[in-house]
């Protein structure tokens, strides 16, 4: 007669250095790549790692993302020629870990551009 022991292998929880986890939530934030590929690189569960990132959020040690971000306004004295009040359009640039966003949206739409933000922002 064998025991339940012998038949099955007992499993332990992996423990892992809070190092190695600061690092794996780290890399899941830079944006070029998905939680289930770092996951998936590193032979853990991608459940496992959305834990870790919920947890150091709780923890503040991750920067909190602000609802808004402040753009610099050039000023009256700018080298441009035309500002885009002048060219009667609305641009909006967005700073990205890829390069600047701009987008340019017509003044008469004014009204779907912000339609337009909200939806994104939201």
């Amino acid at each position: 007669m064998t025991t339940p022991s012998t038949d099955r292998e007992i499993r332990r929880r992996r423990r892992y250095a809070p190092e190695f986890k600061a690092k794996i939530v780290a890399a899941c934030l830079q944006g070029d790549v998905s939680i289930a590929q770092v996951a998936l690189q590193h032979g853990l569960n991608t459940n496992l790692v959305q834990t870790w990132i919920r947890k150091a959020k709780r923890q503040s040690q991750l920067p909190a993302v602000p609802d808004f971000v402040a753009l610099p306004v050039p000023s009256a004295v700018d080298d441009r020629s035309t500002s885009p009040a002048d060219s009667g359009e609305i641009r909006i640039e967005v700073p990205s870990a890829r390069g600047m966003i701009t987008v340019h949206w017509p003044v008469t739409d004014a009204a779907q551009c912000a339609q337009w933000l909200k939806g994104l922002l939201s």
